[in-house]
């Protein structure tokens, strides 16, 4: 499929499957595999100004470097990935990077900040009926 689209010149084809292929890598555990691809995919969604794509590829790009236990790396894509979310008025992306910080932040030791970031992400996936509120409910339960 990615020859296909690279082959018809289909940008936004070929960062999908550049995208499928980062978490396919991520899910065998060869992340450092899968952030090539996302790499890749984060710069054809910057090439074809698709914003939500760019976001949710930085957002792909923290969780690999928090699997690798690089988690200020995995903060700065996180951040980016929020300001993003928060840009374009994506409420389900801006729960989820709010979320992925709060993780890291755990990771870290900074329990507090953990706890006020899975707040707001507690907050917005209310407000739009995810049932990723009780994931992160869970979280904030297990502090």
């Amino acid at each position: 499929a990615l020859a296909i689209s690279r082959e018809i010149g289909d940008r936004r084809g070929e960062g999908a499957h550049l995208g499928n292929l980062g978490l396919a890598y991520a899910d065998l555990g060869r992340v450092e595999e899968a952030i090539g691809y996302h790499e890749q995919v984060l710069a054809i969604s910057r090439e074809i100004g698709d914003r939500r794509g760019e976001g949710n590829h930085l957002g792909n790009l923290g969780n690999a470097y928090y699997r690798l236990g690089r988690v200020e790396e995995a903060i700065g894509y996180h951040e980016q990935a929020l300001a993003i979310s928060r840009e374009i008025g994506d409420r389900r992306g801006e729960g989820s990077d709010l979320g992925n910080l709060g993780l890291a932040y755990k990771r870290l030791g900074d329990i507090e900040g953990a706890r006020r970031l899975w707040r707001e992400a507690l907050a917005i996936f209310e407000e739009i009926k995810s049932p990723h509120a009780e994931t992160v409910r869970g979280w904030l339960d297990s502090l």
